[in-house]
């Protein structure tokens, strides 16, 4: 049916105006504007297919980095979405789950990354997670003073963390 050109440009344009028609009707009946605030679901939806494909396909490991990546993010955005009335200002505030996102979709990456634990990848998501609790104290102001003061009080536990981690590496290293 669709091996003759000409068919298959009728049968394109037809697929294009179709959903050029749903679109604009959305946009003339008010209906967007509901749907508007759903539109994250795309990227929950093609994560959770992705884990899907990881844990049940034996797809490659970076499907599961980016499955969850996408998951987690949709699925963040979504209940932002629904919980408040202004996302983005919201948005404002919690900008620091994004950097936990990263870092919870490295952790189970670096742990199963052909099939050996790799501390490259899981120790910077372990970093990432505690950055974002350090960073939403201050978005959300629990913490009162100013992370330029924080900072300067207390650089040093960033050279404890790093010696932790070179100690941690070099005596684990061996077994990655």
């Amino acid at each position: 049916m669709l091996r003759d050109p000409m068919h298959k440009a009728t049968f394109f344009t037809g697929v294009v105006l179709t959903i050029l028609g749903i679109l604009l009707l959305f946009w003339t009946q008010n209906f967007i504007n509901g749907l508007v605030r759903w539109w994250p679901l795309g990227f929950t939806v093609v994560g959770a297919m992705l884990l899907f494909k990881v844990f049940f396909r034996q797809a490659r490991p970076s499907a599961l980095f980016t499955g969850l990546l996408l998951f987690l993010s949709g699925l963040f955005i979504v209940v932002l979405n629904a919980f408040t009335p202004n996302t983005m200002a919201a948005m404002k505030d919690f900008w620091p789950v994004f950097m936990g996102i990263v870092g919870i979709s490295l952790i189970p990456y670096g742990a199963q990354y052909r099939r050996t634990i790799r501390l490259t990848l899981v120790v910077p998501g372990i970093i990432l997670i505690v950055m974002m609790g350090i960073f939403l104290l201050f978005s959300l102001q629990i913490v009162k003073e100013s992370f330029s003061e924080f900072f300067i009080g207390w650089w040093p536990l960033v050279l404890i963390g790093m010696g932790i981690t070179l100690i941690a590496s070099g005596w684990l290293g061996h077994k990655e």
